[in-house]
């Protein structure tokens, strides 16, 4: 049979008993390509399709949360509840009545999923810090170092040293007698002890 196809594809001549077996081998190479074409073209449109309500999921979100950035939380409220709640709750009801009257209804859920995506993240934020307080763990705290220990957090505690000057020295200056016999190379002060300790 496969010869016989071949040779009619060719355009050479099959005989009669030939012609009726390749002629339906040839409608059923067809039928499987149409098939094939048929499933090709079904999942390009759906991934299409996914891709389009992706966006829009997406979309929603980051501008609903770009407002709440822009204005504020509050600016949000409508006597005390948030509107994108509300807002979004509308939007998917609309889009299951649409998916289940057989009319669609995907673009009106992916745009309520968004937005309920926005104001759950807020409040779970704000969910998170409240118990970060009631935990006493202030809110946000970066987490303990594990790098490599510093020299400075090996160091003792922190000690006041009080310098005072030396007799007869106001200040920084010096009256111009002792000026002189402080300048003398090789004479210690006995009332300075960093002078005598490199004596020593």
């Amino acid at each position: 049979m496969g010869t016989a196809l071949e040779t009619a594809m060719k355009g050479g001549k099959v005989p009669d008993n030939k012609a009726k077996g390749a002629l339906s081998q040839a409608v059923g190479k067809i039928a499987s390509l149409t098939r094939r074409a048929d499933k090709t073209k079904e999942a390009v449109a759906e991934t299409g399709a996914l891709v389009v309500h992706t966006a829009e999921t997406q979309g929603s979100l980051f501008l609903a949360s770009l407002a709440e950035g822009y204005f504020g939380a509050d600016k949000l409220k409508l006597g005390g509840v948030d509107l994108r709640a509300p807002a979004a709750i509308l939007a998917q009801g609309y889009g299951l009545y649409e998916s289940i009257s057989g009319k669609g209804g995907e673009h009106a859920l992916s745009l309520g999923n968004g937005i309920m995506g926005s104001w759950l993240a807020s409040v779970a934020v704000n969910a998170g810090r409240t118990l970060a307080e009631k935990s006493g763990k202030p809110a946000g705290a970066a987490a303990p170092a594990t790098g490599p220990v510093i020299r400075g957090e090996l160091a003792g505690p922190v000690r006041e040293v009080l310098l005072t000057p030396e007799p007869g020295v106001r200040g920084e200056e010096a009256t111009t007698e002792e000026q002189p016999r402080r300048r003398m190379p090789g004479r210690v002060n006995p009332h300075n002890r960093f002078a005598r300790a490199r004596a020593a």
